[in-house]
């Protein structure tokens, strides 16, 4: 359970060993992480029935991660909770620069 909760039942998801992010955790361990994510959710989903639910798992501080462990948070929502955690849908870009920003990520996907 999260000790600074921003709605009821709002629980972390932590590996026992360290990696300070993503980007350092073995891909094993994440599946292990997302595995356990699932559980989780589900427990809380049947616990608490809220009518929706966020995963966070944030990584360097412009991503607003304050806590230097891989951790995933299992965050239940209710409607009107008012949580900063939605973006607008109204920033538009256009067809062509959403196609380079693509081909230039899949030409660094490792292999496999």
């Amino acid at each position: 359970m999260d000790i600074h909760p921003a709605n009821e039942g709002h629980c972390l998801v932590i590996p026992k060993a360290h990696y300070a992010t993503v980007f350092d955790t073995p891909p094993d361990v994440f599946a292990a992480v997302g595995r356990m994510v699932v559980r989780i959710s589900i427990a809380v989903r049947d616990a608490l029935q809220p009518p929706g639910l966020s995963l966070i798992q944030a990584n360097g501080v412009a991503a607003n991660q304050t806590v230097p462990h891989l951790h995933v948070h299992v965050l239940p929502r209710r409607y009107g909770d008012r949580l900063p955690l939605n973006w607008s849908r109204t920033r538009k870009s256009n067809a062509s620069t959403i196609a380079e920003i693509a081909e230039r990520i899949r030409q660094r996907l490792p292999a496999g």
